[in-house]
């Protein structure tokens, strides 16, 4: 089962302040998400090869969707529906101001404004993209989620010290993701 939802963030740019939208997506069954690139005119037709693009996405981590939950907004056309639909998977329209029906997207969207996106101001959509990119890699493959048996290594974690080798820190987008680790001796 896959969520999606839009979100957007204010970008800077010469013609003063634009709003770029992202479509995001979320694999329930891993958590692991999948952020379009941000375009300042969100139509349907691009939001139609975002759902082309994110089922790429899902045929390279193996992923088979079943279900497509989405809202009623109006970029979702029926093109976008029938992309889905030509991979079996059935899209479910949740009811009108009814954010809690797609909760696993409408959490994932506070945690990504509130852990990475309020601390930027944005001049460009390219800046802003190599800012979603960096922390979706982040969210899907180093940090650890609530959630058991979803498929997720990174819970399955060595919790014997090694006692050897210099501790080093990896640093990414200023410091907002930060982790430590113990290099061999």
């Amino acid at each position: 089962m896959i969520a999606c939802d839009f979100f957007s963030k204010t970008v800077f740019t010469l013609r003063g302040p634009r709003t770029a939208y992202v479509l995001m997506f979320i694999h329930l069954g891993s958590r692991r998400v999948f952020c379009s690139a941000p375009t300042y005119t969100p139509d349907s037709a691009w939001t139609t090869q975002q759902a082309r693009n994110t089922l790429m996405w899902c045929a390279e981590h193996g992923i088979t969707p079943d279900f497509l939950i989405r809202d009623a907004d109006t970029k979702f056309s029926v093109n976008f529906d029938t992309v889905w639909a030509s991979e079996a998977a059935r899209v479910i329209q949740i009811l009108h101001r009814a954010p809690d029906a797609n909760a696993f997207a409408e959490s994932f969207i506070g945690t990504i404004k509130r852990e990475c996106l309020g601390f930027f101001v944005c001049f460009s959509r390219s800046q802003l993209d190599y800012i979603l990119r960096t922390w979706v890699r982040h969210y899907n493959f180093e940090r650890p989620h609530r959630g058991r048996d979803i498929g997720n290594n990174v819970l399955l974690v060595n919790f014997r010290p090694a006692r050897d080798g210099p501790i080093t820190r990896k640093r990414a987008l200023g410091g907002i993701i930060t982790s430590y680790s113990r290099d061999a001796a």
